[in-house]
């Protein structure tokens, strides 16, 4: 068995095995990956994202998929993995993995240290048809210095985005500033601008698969509650008849907009259960 470090060059190699919309992200500044092979076949896999980079005395690095189908090929993948993240600096693993698909998971991690714990996911979703039925959008005025991300200059977007940033606010893309702007749907994703100044970013991104996630939400200043409104009733008007009534739309519930949101937008909705835990990589 061999153990293979994912990259932009060989991540194609394992379509059949890696979700497409985990595996595009193998090329952004924080993901990591690795397979395990025996010959052509992956035995075992993994991806993971490097958190808290702006805080150097407590990153963390987050598994996004595992996939363990024989003991001996995940020992080595959590062997090779403790190397690579010893050499990031990082001080604490964690998961959050979609109960279902991941119960062999579950225990692999629990035999490895972990602590494991089932409980309802931060990311909930419904289809565009729900989301434009929702009585409240129907009553929404955009004030005009709403529009569509499409009409900002690249440098605009540029300066934006590090405003953003500089706050506090990058949404759940820890490499939000180091993204190209074409991962976000123009058409789609909006901004709030006033006197010159962009104070206001709705950014989505559309999956492989066809999922369209919300990726930043934020805005700055009295109004921005009442402004994060408009937005996501601009951004809904520029989905209609771009995407199929069944896309499914997608919250994560990561901080307090986005959990205003998701209640708002889908008072029935609920995140799909995970298994989540973590262990402690300093001393270990």
């Amino acid at each position: 068995m061999e153990v293979i470090r994912l990259n932009d060059e060989n991540i194609t190699r394992f379509s059949d095995f890696i979700p497409e919309d985990i595996a595009e992200n193998i090329n952004r500044t924080y993901y990591r990956g690795l397979v395990v092979l025996e010959g052509d076949a992956p035995l075992a896999g993994m991806i993971w994202e490097l958190r808290n980079n702006r805080n150097g005395d407590y990153r963390e690095s987050h598994i996004v998929w595992l996939v363990v189908t024989d003991e001996s090929a995940g020992s080595m993948l959590f062997e090779e993995y403790k190397s690579m993240i010893t050499g990031e600096d990082i001080i604490r693993s964690t998961f959050a993995l979609p109960a279902r698909a991941s119960k062999e998971e579950k225990a692999f991690l629990k035999s490895n240290g972990f602590s494991v714990e089932l409980m309802e996911g931060d990311i909930i979703t419904a289809k565009l048809s729900e989301v434009e039925e929702l009585d409240f959008l129907s009553r929404i005025s955009c004030s005009e210095e709403v529009k569509p991300l499409v009409e900002v200059s690249q440098r605009g977007f540029n300066m934006a985005l590090r405003r953003m940033v500089s706050r506090g606010f990058y949404g759940r893309c820890e490499d939000i500033e180091f993204l190209p702007r074409l991962f976000f749907e123009n058409d789609v994703s909006c901004f709030f601008e006033e006197d010159g100044i962009i104070t206001g970013l709705l950014l989505c991104h559309l999956t492989p698969s066809g999922k369209l996630f919300v990726e930043m939400m934020a805005c700055i200043g009295k109004d921005y509650l009442k402004l994060l409104t408009q937005m996501i009733a601009k951004a809904v008007e520029g989905a209609r008849g771009k995407y199929p009534p069944e896309t499914e739309i997608m919250i994560d519930r990561h901080n307090n907009a986005t959990l205003a949101l998701g209640e708002k937008l889908f008072p029935r909705g609920f995140g799909i259960p995970v298994y989540i835990g973590n262990r402690d990589e300093i001393g270990g």
